[in-house]
């Protein structure tokens, strides 16, 4: 069984884009920051887009990295760890 992770951390820049799901027109190309990923849903991530004061929620294929946000010393150096079995 896997372990279900955010896809994006939260302050990652993102460009909407289309995916498999109908969009608000206007939507697409617009850009925003994710400002809610959790573990627990990993299938949706909260989005505020520039210049608008509410969170919208999209699904990962719907949204295109402009900006990473590198993971944390800690997490890169689990990373580098092999894997217990």
């Amino acid at each position: 069984m896997a372990i279900p992770k955010a896809r994006l951390p939260e302050g990652t820049r993102v460009r909407i884009r289309q995916g498999d799901l109908p969009l608000e027109p206007g939507l697409a190309g617009r850009t925003g920051a994710v400002v809610v990923a959790s573990d627990y849903a990993d299938e949706r991530l909260g989005v505020q887009l520039d210049g608008e004061p509410t969170v919208r929620m999209f699904v990962p294929a719907e949204l295109e990295v402009i900006d990473p946000v590198p993971l944390p010393a800690e997490r890169e150096s689990a990373k580098a760890r092999r894997a217990l079995p």
